[in-house]
């Protein structure tokens, strides 16, 4: 499998990914994060776009040239994604590009994410909102510093 990534008009990822799915070979992401919120103290849970402006794609075949349609800015690094970013693309191929909700392992008044995903990004958790169960997460991806919110679960460490 051959994963790219593609830097786009953010408010036409979701229309580009529809069009490459329905219209080509390849299979496109849009990377979605679950989110919890609480509306009159029920929890309701949301899909959000995670990276807006990126779409990943995947092909059985090297792919040489990008399609033609509007909205697609560039092929990031105009080759194929290797190292921890295509293990990161690998992952969303997975999970069909949604991520629910973080894995806490709480280590006395601190807490680490143990999610595999959030490992490669070097993710760490900023604020916590106990009260809601979610927590504001920081991360870097294609070189800038991002946040999210994420509902988050305790679990409690391996033990060796």
């Amino acid at each position: 499998m051959h994963a790219y990534c593609l830097f786009c008009e953010t408010q036409r990822c979701k229309i580009i990914a529809e069009y490459i799915n329905r219209n080509t070979v390849f299979r496109c992401v849009l990377p979605q994060i679950i989110q919890r919120k609480w509306i009159k103290g029920i929890p309701e849970e949301e899909s959000h776009d995670w990276l807006p402006g990126y779409l990943f794609l995947y092909t059985e075949e090297p792919v040489r040239a990008f399609f033609n349609i509007s909205g697609i800015i560039r092929c990031l690094g105009n080759k194929e994604l290797t190292g921890n970013d295509l293990q990161f693309a690998e992952m969303l191929y997975q999970r069909n590009g949604i991520l629910g909700g973080v894995s806490l392992i709480q280590e006395g008044n601190r807490c680490r994410i143990s999610d595999p995903a959030w490992e490669n990004l070097q993710g760490r958790i900023i604020k916590m909102d106990h009260g809601r169960k979610r927590c504001c997460v920081e991360y870097r991806f294609d070189g800038i510093t991002r946040t999210i919110w994420v509902g988050y679960e305790i679990v409690q460490p391996e033990e060796n």
